[in-house]
């Protein structure tokens, strides 16, 4: 016991050597002194009122808020709970709606303007009053699948004397739209009669020009331009006479157009016109097409004024191509060489075979491996002759007379064939010879007074070309 006694007394002196010394006292006197230094400081008081102000207004828009979405909580809360009385007896007796309406209508195959009427609600009193108002100027039965047609019409609703609810409808105006330049009205009079009225829709005229490079076809580039297929039709038939659309047209060849546009009153196009000009620039040689009236007919020609119909068109067919030209070759079906005394065009099966000339018909009939087979004679020199046809045109037969361009027959696979194509001979005094070797005769060659009024013409077109800004995006 007394050595711990010892022990402890010994740790306990040694502890308390080791304490340090006692704090001084806090001197307020000096730390007072360094506020008011800071205070004195002249950026204290601008700081200092910046942050009081940020607390005032942080608070203050705090308070704000707060007391906008209670006053919001409590006028939502007031609403809910307040009760809507409605009188349904004084509803009843003057429950009268009505209103106009306008229905855009596309006719389809098979439908009739009664038919349409009576879908809409009209009742049969007045849809028979605009069917005999219509006849005089519109026969009912003449809308086809396509017709545009609008109808405006007033739709009345409310209770009838057994209150129950009505539905009556008055058809007010009615326009049908048979082709772009043609409209015919039906209005309903003040004494329910109605009165119909036919009117022309006049088209603003427009020159277009196109001009374009081919990289895939002339047709498809064409149409990839914003020309018509009609008028790019039109376009390839003028060179029928005179260019091979299969040999002579290569990429980068290049195009161009100039095209009567027509539009109506809203700016809308409506449709191409006639070709005014034409060009190819096929391997750097520009074959030139300038329109003319002649008769009162539109002809075409070369800049010299020479018709640019020929006596012979090159491909009596249209989107096909050359599957076999004119000469020695493998037969495909006898399987030995055979001279071909033609040029085959593959096509689809029912593509329409124009004549390549005027002329009459000297063979219209089967005939052994050309099948289907159709023969016409031009003049004392030249006849032309159509194989493997599918069938004829029943419009004509043998001794009829046919002009350049009439279908005579339909692409087809009969007789010593292997597919649908047409094979095209060219016999000059009886012997088939190479069509695309043939050099047809020109037609019309313009002079004296015609041929000056063809130069004014072509000076009226050009200055088309020169000032007409290029339709194609680039």
């Amino acid at each position: 016991m007394r050595n711990f006694k010892t022990t402890f007394c010994s740790i306990n002196s040694s502890f308390l050597k080791k304490t340090p010394k006692k704090l001084k006292k806090f001197d307020w006197q000096k730390f007072a002194a360094r506020v008011d230094k800071i205070i004195e400081h002249r950026l204290f008081k601008p700081v200092a009122s910046s942050i009081v102000t940020s607390f005032v207004l942080f608070n203050g828009l705090q308070y704000l808020f707060n007391s906008i979405a209670d006053y919001r909580e409590v006028r939502e809360k007031k609403l809910r709970e307040t009760p809507i009385k409605i009188n349904l007896s004084t509803l009843e007796s003057k429950f009268n709606l009505a209103e106009d309406q306008i229905a855009e209508h596309h006719i389809k195959s098979g439908e009739t303007m009664s038919q349409i009427l009576t879908e809409l609600g009209a009742v049969e009193q007045d849809v028979s009053a605009i069917l005999v108002a219509m006849k005089p100027v519109f026969a009912p039965n003449r809308i086809t699948a396509g017709d545009e047609i609008l109808v405006k019409y007033r739709v009345k609703i409310g209770y009838d004397t057994n209150k129950a609810v009505d539905r009556h409808v008055t058809v007010t105006n009615i326009v049908i739209s048979p082709s772009p330049t043609e409209r015919i009205t039906i209005s309903r009079n003040q004494d329910n009669s109605y009165a119909a009225k036919k009117s022309e829709i006049k088209l603003k005229r427009y020159v277009s020009k196109y001009f374009g490079v081919i990289k895939n076809s002339l047709f498809e580039d064409g149409i990839t331009s914003g020309i018509s297929p009609n008028t790019m039709m039109n376009m390839i038939n003028l060179y029928g006479y005179d260019v091979d659309f299969q040999r002579d047209i290569h990429d980068g060849d290049k195009f161009e157009m100039l095209v009567e546009s027509f539009y109506d009153e809203s700016g809308k196009k409506i449709k191409d016109g006639n070709v005014l000009f034409s060009s190819l620039i096929l391997d750097k040689r520009p074959i030139e097409i300038y329109s003319h009236k002649i008769g009162g007919q539109i002809e075409y020609f070369d800049g010299k004024g020479n018709s640019v119909r020929k006596s012979l068109l090159r491909t009596p067919i249209n989107g096909a191509r050359i599957s076999s030209g004119f000469g020695l070759r493998r037969h495909p079906v006898l399987g030995y060489s055979k001279m071909h005394k033609g040029t085959d065009f593959a096509a689809p099966s029912g593509t329409p075979i124009f004549a390549a000339g005027s002329g009459v018909i000297t063979y219209y009939g089967v005939k052994g491996g050309y099948g289907n087979y159709t023969q016409i004679r031009h003049n004392a020199e030249y006849s032309t002759a159509y194989g493997h046809a599918s069938r004829f045109n029943k419009k004509f037969r043998v001794g009829s007379k046919v002009k350049q361009g009439d279908v005579i027959a339909y692409v087809g696979t009969t007789g010593r064939s292997t597919g649908p194509h047409l094979h095209f001979e060219v016999l000059v005094k009886g012997v088939q010879v190479n069509p695309a070797k043939v050099k047809a005769t020109s037609g019309l060659r313009l002079s004296g007074k015609e041929l000056k009024g063809f130069q004014a013409t072509k000076a009226e077109i050009d200055g088309y070309r020169k000032n007409v800004p290029n339709q194609i995006k680039r």
